[in-house]
């Protein structure tokens, strides 16, 4: 049966493949770098995003416990060491192994959709779990979008590789854009950065001086 003819404006919902090729090549959302066999990349309702270069393991270092109402940012960040991968090398996860990522790619969303960041199928069947939470992006997000992933693959180690397919994502268009970009609220303590946060539990984005004046 063939298609009925839709416009992309008509679309409230999940974006179909064809309208995320039509946003993206409009610019409407907003993708760098896009490889040339970028289209490639789309599926039914998704598109890959790949690994990026820069990693923030869990180490044995600093407090063995994580006070999740005490504990800083900076101490938690002595938690971890930074890796930096050249292109195309390879990381080998263990089952002791809790990584904190980057894309390679950059996403700018517009006021009026929302990404979901999906593990994907052939992760998954390695045992590796890539953001099962929080892994919603909101309206007006602008940044390389961080994810988390580990394996429960028990006594095996799985090697991936920077620039290698490491999630996908999908965009739903909302009815009508938010009144608060995810680029102006307060809530955005991840955005702008091509480096892998570490937990901000503590507070919002801005000095704690700036967030007791906002209190």
């Amino acid at each position: 049966m063939a298609r009925k003819k839709s416009s992309s404006q008509d679309i409230v919902g999940t974006l179909p493949d064809w309208v995320i090729r039509e946003y993206i090549k409009k610019g409407i959302i907003k993708i760098s770098p896009l490889p040339k066999d970028w289209e490639e990349s789309v599926d039914e309702v998704t598109i890959d995003f790949h690994l990026g270069s820069k990693l923030r393991v869990f180490t044995g270092d600093g407090w063995d416990i994580i006070d999740t109402k005490h504990t800083t940012k900076e101490e938690m960040e002595a938690m971890m060491k930074i890796v930096q991968l050249k292109p195309g090398q390879p990381f080998v996860l263990s089952d002791k192994d809790f990584v904190i990522a980057t894309t390679i790619e950059k996403l700018t969303l517009p006021d009026d959709i929302v990404g979901h960041l999906h593990g994907k199928s052939s992760l998954a069947r390695l045992g590796i779990a890539v953001h099962s939470t929080a892994a919603r992006f909101d309206p007006g997000w602008d940044g390389h979008p961080v994810l988390e992933f580990g394996t429960f693959l028990k006594g095996k180690r799985v090697v991936i590789y920077e620039g290698a397919p490491i999630c996908a994502f999908s965009f739903e268009k909302l009815a009508a854009p938010v009144t608060r970009s995810y680029k102006s609220s307060p809530n955005n303590r991840y955005g702008g950065s091509d480096m892998p946060q570490v937990s901000n539990l503590m507070g919002k984005r801005g000095s704690s001086s700036q967030r007791k004046k906002n209190k």
